[in-house]
């Protein structure tokens, strides 16, 4: 978009020199170039022609839009809109739209030399209640969606079910009123309220939600509706909130109305449900030494049941599943985790390290590696990735990951278990895999598993069965009460040589573990 603000200086004279005869009511055209993942509008019929045109290689229309004013139209109690031009120095190369004169301001005094101000007016739109996010008679809601990246893009649009979307692609909604749809500016209406009656389509932002909780229920409706009758859902706007307290199926129904007639009704069915029990924590740590060495990596990660949406770390720092540990001096220390979910919060799980002074011996045969990574499992259905552990080596390239499983002694099944190592964020690499009681255990098969690994798998994607007991049908037998290690090096059978190039430094990999039920 660099060459954008070469043009944009001759698009706003010849607007301004053209002049607008009354209050013209536009489009603001929406494009998106896909090697940038950048969205632009623009109501400027030079850079609309330029962009049609293919001046601007990559930018293709998206096939939205939304009513504008023309710039200079001053209708009574419109706001013009400034955009500013992101400096490609400052890493932005992107624009910003605005309605509020305050919100200019301040991009210009907080930011000078990273956004340019290219006009104070490239069209006109309606603000909405600073407070409520509601917008004046004969106009709908703009939002405006940010990426949350360092070239900072956002996107525009009037299709609440298109900024659902983007937040749910990791984008944030910014504008005023509550969330999750804040209005950013308000959009006029034709004065017709459209060629036809509208026909609306009601989403919600969340179908199946817990009894307690808020949802927002929006009209998406055609034809620019001016007014709406819901039923079940107490609002005379295009969106309402709604609760329950009950857990039931509930049925929400929006009739709109514009100037050519009012719409059949639509409706949305909403399955509210009973809260959940609260989440139950296991905890799995990740080390390149054990015991570790003070001021290295514990990675410590919450495997945790009934889907948590919050997490609450004792002695490390974090709000997600995943907490990196360290300890500047050895000793003992005690981390704990406990999470949380809309049914309350679960019981705290937790764990102490013994931090070293100096590197202790590696367990079992790993001494013969250059480095390991070793993740203490336990006993748990879960996925673990090698990638989250940042510090090197990690997974080295010429080194072994090793899982440790802790079966229980009361553990019983009569099913079959899955373990899985996938490629993870490179290249497909093959992997050799093992399961021993002893770590690092690359040594001939012995299915007494005294003198070597049970197993051995040598495939880019080694996957091997399991069931608890004496070996069966193939799969084989896993003890109750006894540790188990899972091997893994980057390993080409067939030349008998490391698969990963030295170069990479590490191929990460995931591990998975599926036991039996």
């Amino acid at each position: 978009m660099r060459a954008f603000h070469n043009l944009v200086l001759a698009a706003f004279a010849l607007a301004g020199a053209s002049g607008v005869a009354g209050a013209a009511i536009i489009s603001a055209i929406e494009y998106y170039d896909p090697a940038l993942d950048h969205y632009f509008v623009t109501a400027l019929p030079l850079e609309i022609a330029a962009l049609d045109g293919g001046q601007f290689p990559g930018w293709a229309r998206t096939g939205l839009s939304f009513n504008v004013y023309a710039a200079g139209s001053a209708v009574a109690g419109s706001s013009t809109v400034c955009r500013f031009y992101g400096s490609p120095a400052a890493g932005l190369d992107s624009h910003f739209y605005s309605a509020s004169p305050l919100e200019c301001q301040q991009v210009l005094q907080r930011f000078p030399g990273a956004w340019l101000l290219e006009s104070y007016d490239v069209f006109e739109v309606f603000l909405p209640n600073l407070n409520t996010g509601q917008c004046p008679a004969g106009s709908i809601p703009i939002y405006r969606a940010w990426n949350q990246r360092i070239d900072s893009n956002h996107r525009y649009t009037t299709d609440v079910s298109v900024l659902l979307a983007m937040v749910a692609k990791g984008y944030v909604a910014e504008g005023y009123g509550p969330g999750p749809a804040p209005t950013a500016m308000c959009s006029p209406v034709n004065a017709s309220g459209g060629a036809s009656a509208p026909v609306c389509t009601p989403i919600a932002t969340d179908t199946a939600p817990y009894v307690g909780t808020t949802i927002t229920l929006f009209a998406n409706c055609s034809g620019s509706p001016t007014g709406f009758a819901w039923t079940g859902c107490s609002s005379s706007g295009g969106r309402c909130d709604a609760s329950a307290s009950v857990a039931a199926t509930q049925t929400y129904t929006v009739v709109a109305s514009n100037a050519s007639g009012t719409s059949a009704p639509a409706s949305i069915d909403v399955r509210w449900r009973s809260l959940p029990p609260p989440p139950v924590c296991s905890m799995i740590v990740s080390l390149n030494t054990v015991p570790p060495v003070a001021n290295s990596l514990a990675l410590l990660k919450a495997e945790c049941s009934n889907t948590p949406t919050g997490y609450n770390w004792g002695n490390c720092g974090s709000g997600t599943s995943l907490c990196e540990a360290r300890s500047p001096v050895a000793g003992v220390q005690t981390y704990s985790v406990s999470a949380s979910n809309a049914g309350g919060t679960g019981p705290a799980v937790s764990t102490s390290l013994s931090w070293q002074a100096s590197p202790p011996p590696p367990p079992g045969l790993c001494g013969q590696y250059p480095s390991y990574l070793f993740s203490d499992l336990g006993w748990v259905n879960t996925q673990i990735q090698s990638r989250d552990f940042a510090d090197a080596p990690g997974f080295a390239w010429n080194g072994v990951w090793v899982v440790k499983l802790s079966i229980p002694v009361n553990a019983t099944s009569t099913q079959t278990g899955r373990i899985t190592v996938a490629e993870f964020a490179g290249p497909p690499t093959p992997r050799e895999l093992t399961i021993s009681r002893v770590a690092c255990d690359f040594r001939p098969d012995d299915p007494t598993g005294n003198n070597g690994p049970l197993l051995r798998a040598e495939t880019s994607e080694p996957t091997e069965y399991f069931v608890l007991g004496g070996s069966s049908g193939g799969a084989v037998g896993l003890m109750p009460g006894v540790d188990y290690y899972v091997n893994i090096r980057n390993w080409q059978a067939q030349t008998s040589s490391i698969s990963c190039a030295p170069s990479i430094l590490r191929c990460d990999a995931l591990f998975f573990i599926q036991l039996p039920r």
